[in-house]
Order: structure tokens, then sequence, then C-alpha cells
């Protein structure tokens, strides 16, 4: 997705909570507040080459991103678990970590700014 656009999927999230908008809002409220530092964490762990750790980081966020609707945030996320399940500093592990630092943050601003539910 382009910057201008949502980092949000919410037809697709909505749809998986039976457009329950109360629900995805309290599910966006406890990202926004329960995340912030979790760009640290996902780069201590590749940083001191924990791998095991890394891998369980990024999964967790490919499937909290996945359940929010946040398709660029789960593809990231997709993109870090791969590499990390290789067990190895790959040559493109700067250029995912930056695509995954960048849609964390956009989607963290996006829920402290206020995710429009339609």
């Amino acid at each position: 997705m382009a910057d201008g656009e949502s980092a949000f999927n919410v037809p697709d999230a909505l749809g998986r909570l039976m457009n329950n908008k109360n629900l995805y809002k309290k599910l966006l409220d406890k990202f926004g507040a329960g995340y912030g530092e979790y760009e640290g964490k996902v780069l201590a762990a590749f940083g001191e080459g924990n791998f095991e750790e890394a891998v369980h980081l990024s999964h967790t966020m490919k499937g909290l991103a996945g359940n929010l609707g946040a398709v660029s945030l789960q593809e990231a996320s997709l993109a870090l678990e791969t590499i990390a399940k290789g067990g190895v500093k790959t040559p493109d592990l700067d250029g995912a970590l930056e695509k995954f630092s960048h849609e964390l943050r956009r989607a963290l601003k996006e829920v402290a700014d206020g995710v429009n539910l339609g």
C-alpha cells in the first residue's frame, strides 16, 4: 500500500469480526497501547543473532497484523520471519528490517491518529 493509503484494510478485518466495530476498535487500541516497543525488540533479536526470538516476534506480528487487516505490516513480518528461520543474517535483512519498521510505525501512527472504521 502507498503511504497515503490506510495501513489497515478495514473491510477485511471487520469481515473477520462479523462487522463488530466496537471489538475492532478495542483490538486496534490494544495494538496501539501494547506494541510501541515491539520494533526495538525485533531489532535487538536480529542484532544479537537471536534467530529463535526473531522468528517468534516476527511470527507473532505477522498473525496480529493479519487479524487487524494491516496487510503491508503482515507482509513485512513474513519477510522477517522467513529470514529468521534461515538462521543467518542475509544481505536483504537490512532492507527487510527497514520495511518492517516503516510499516509498524505507520500502523501505530494511524491507530494513534484514529483509524477510519467507515
